[in-house]
């Protein structure tokens, strides 16, 4: 890991655990809150540890989000295990992941609240994303 890497990683873990992004912290504190993690990222490890910490379900990403996404995340958010409480989503990805997670997100229809911030330098792309997606269970009608 080369020193800006390493720099960017501190600055963003020490936000995140600093609460300087309240909708990071306020999303992660929700019960059933699960976070996602591209551990390939330099903020990978450092992301997963957080999630540790917090006691939060982890998943990687793998080669498909698709893939975990139907198989994995919308069952989870989609039981509600009989409470009103809010699930959040919490994660540190790939911006081309981000983007196809929104897309299956969005459809999914009961989300409430959606937060991110794409990471990187200056002069670098926004290659990776730190995001939160806030869910309330559905009511039926």
């Amino acid at each position: 890991m080369d020193r800006r890497t390493f720099m960017m990683t501190g600055a963003w873990l020490s936000t995140v655990t600093g609460t300087a992004w309240p909708w990071f912290a306020r999303a992660a504190a929700h019960e059933g809150t699960l976070a996602i993690v591209d551990s390939t990222l330099a903020c990978g490890p450092s992301f997963a540890r957080y999630a540790a910490r917090m006691k939060l379900p982890t998943f990687e990403t793998g080669d498909d989000i698709g893939a975990l996404w139907y198989t994995t995340l919308a069952p989870l958010i989609g039981r509600t295990g009989g409470t009103s409480a809010r699930r959040s989503v919490i994660g540190l990805i790939r911006a081309s992941d981000y983007f196809v997670l929104d897309g299956f997100v969005t459809r999914s229809a009961h989300r409430v609240e959606q937060c991110h911030e794409p990471l990187g330098g200056s002069s670098v792309k926004h290659t990776h994303v730190a995001f939160a997606f806030t869910f309330v269970p559905r009511v039926a009608a």
